[in-house]
């Protein structure tokens, strides 16, 4: 009997900063800054301790995390990121996104920085750089003989991962070398009449100029070159990692449920004003330029990213080699990063809760006569270019489909599929009859959806500015929608009482506190709650947790303890 909404499932969420200093002439705030003073709010209102990760970060005691996001801290660029802990189903989902937006927004307002420091949950700017969202869900990478030559493919890339560790270790110790030298002759120019500070940040970095931890350990112009040698190390490896990943990973799925997704943008797509004043459906699938790729490793933005495949072999393998062999399991991680970061309630219930029923559909066998589109990645970009969805676009057995056609025929599988699950839960029914309704909506009559679809209400609003508006009055607007505060546009238009919520304050205050049951999560923010303030330091992880630092440290893993807490 196939199982519905068992699977794990967690967003990634990153969050625009917009800040404004209290006085014109204060000196500029980093945005590395921004984001320390934001975890020492966070500090305040629940545990949190520090991520064992090579990225900078922080897990909290609802089991998720906080992320600093950013190739190039000495840039000044990053975005805040956070990460929902493990959930089943959509509706725990939305819980704790709501919970994770909350308790941010909070944060970022409550933060000791010296002016007004606000988050927007989007996915582009007005300068079109994109970020934003990524779906993660539990999935079976493949079965039989394709999970066979997986585990046949990792044996062989094991001289290739051994070989990009030798590399960057080389790179560690090159730079520690240079740091020794440089800071004698930092020492050595002392006595020269000259703005020695200038000079020090120059060759060593901001965290040795200014002897406190600033983001910036290396000088800027070094983390490009580190940044393009560790590419460089590991090019040989992600090459063969996306080869075997391509012929392997996830078939099924990506053969079967790729219409779905490039179809998906009308029921979950935030909407955006394009440079040339086009109003778009999504704001992140326009910019995706193929179907299966690493994640920007070689500049590549895929539907299906298998980013963290490679970090899992080339980087935290380094810290715990143990964890490759996690990677030989049938049941791995299936990211998504075609979707839009929401506003509405609604909208990423039906992102979310279909894209579950779909998964679960194709692993029990109920889309294997799914639409195939031809040319996946120009269909997608013609249904977000026609917010009157009227485009067809063409599949391999000849026939031309809208978006909502598609949608439809997944539908239609997806509740024969529930039909003939006794156990199906009533979550599984109210996805398809939210599913079903919208569907007929954006045929019928799109007015219906104001405020429960993030496209179709950000249209509205744009449109109320008149045609004649200059565009960027409207990209103010596109914006300032998803800001994260009582002036977010978003916010405004939901106290005029027509926009749909979907979480009660009863779950929104327990999902502020505490972790989702039955999940890894549960564990993680137990362990956090109660070892957050010890002497021993508590390091989390995904995988497993340490309390302790060297020989004697102890390493709690998170898969042997199956979602319970140690007290259970």
């Amino acid at each position: 009997m196939a199982t519905i909404f068992q699977r794990l499932v967690g967003l990634e969420t990153e969050y625009a900063i917009r800040f404004r200093p209290a006085s014109f002439f204060a000196p500029p705030t980093r945005r590395y800054q921004l984001y320390q003073e934001l975890v020492q709010s966070l500090r305040g209102r629940l545990p949190v301790v520090r991520a064992l990760h090579f990225k900078e970060g922080v897990f909290i005691a609802t089991g998720g995390a906080v992320w600093f996001e950013t190739e190039r801290i000495a840039s000044e660029g990053g975005l805040i990121e956070g990460s929902t802990p493990e959930c089943r189903g959509p509706q725990q989902v939305v819980t704790w996104q709501r919970a994770q937006d909350r308790l941010l927004e909070d944060a970022a307002a409550a933060a000791q920085v010296g002016g007004e420091f606000r988050l927007l949950k989007n996915c582009r700017d007005s300068e079109d750089n994109v970020y934003g969202a990524q779906e993660n869900y539990e999935a079976t990478l493949a079965d039989r003989g394709g999970l066979l030559l997986w585990r046949i493919g990792l044996v062989v890339l094991l001289p290739l991962v051994l070989l990009t560790w030798v590399l960057l270790m080389g790179m560690v110790l090159a730079i520690l070398l240079y740091l020794a030298l440089a800071g004698i002759a930092c020492l050595a120019l002392r006595l020269l009449p000259m703005d020695r500070k200038r000079l020090t940040i120059t060759l060593l970095g901001r965290d040795l100029a200014e002897g406190r931890e600033t983001g910036s350990p290396l000088p800027g112009w070094m983390e490009w070159l580190v940044l393009w040698g560790a590419r460089l190390a590991g090019a040989p490896l992600a090459i063969g990692l996306l080869v075997l990943t391509h012929l392997t990973a996830f078939r099924a799925i990506r053969q079967q449920g790729l219409a779905f997704l490039v179809s998906r943008s009308i029921l979950g797509g935030s909407g955006m004003l394009d440079s040339e004043g086009r109003f778009q459906i999504a704001e992140k699938a326009p910019a995706i330029n193929c179907v299966v790729g690493l994640g920007g490793y070689l500049w590549d933005r895929p539907i299906f990213n298998f980013g963290h495949f490679f970090k899992a072999v080339s980087v935290e393998t380094v810290l715990a080699p143990g964890d490759y062999a996690g990677l030989f399991r049938a049941r791995q991680r299936l990211q998504i990063g075609i979707g839009d970061s929401n506003m509405s309630e609604t909208a990423e219930y039906l992102r979310v809760g279909t894209t579950l029923l779909v998964l679960d559909a194709i692993e029990a066998g109920y889309l294997k006569q799914a639409p195939r589109v031809c040319r996946p990645i120009r269909a997608m970009r013609q249904i977000c270019l026609d917010p009157q969805l009227e485009e067809r676009v063409r599949l391999r057995r000849g026939a031309c489909w809208t978006a909502v056609e598609l949608q439809r025929d997944y539908l239609e599988a997806c509740r024969a599929f529930v039909a003939d699950q006794p156990d199906a839960p009533p979550e599984a029914r109210e996805v398809l009859r939210r599913w079903q309704q919208t569907l007929d909506a954006l045929e019928q009559d799109r007015s219906l959806l104001v405020g429960s679809l993030d496209w179709v209400t950000k249209r509205y609003l744009i449109e109320r500015a008149g045609g004649e508006a200059a565009w960027s009055v409207r990209k103010k607007i596109d914006l300032r929608y998803h800001e994260l505060s009582d002036e977010g546009y978003y916010r405004i238009w939901s106290r005029t009482g027509t926009t749909s919520t979907l979480v009660d304050d009863a779950d929104l205050q327990r999902a502020l506190r505490t972790p989702p049951p039955g999940t890894p999560a549960t564990t993680r923010g137990w362990y956090i709650r109660e070892f957050a303030g010890a002497d021993a330091p508590l390091f989390a992880h995904w995988r497993r947790l340490v309390i302790g630092r060297g020989r004697g440290a102890k390493i709690i893993r998170l898969t042997r303890l199956g979602g319970r807490r140690p007290s259970d």
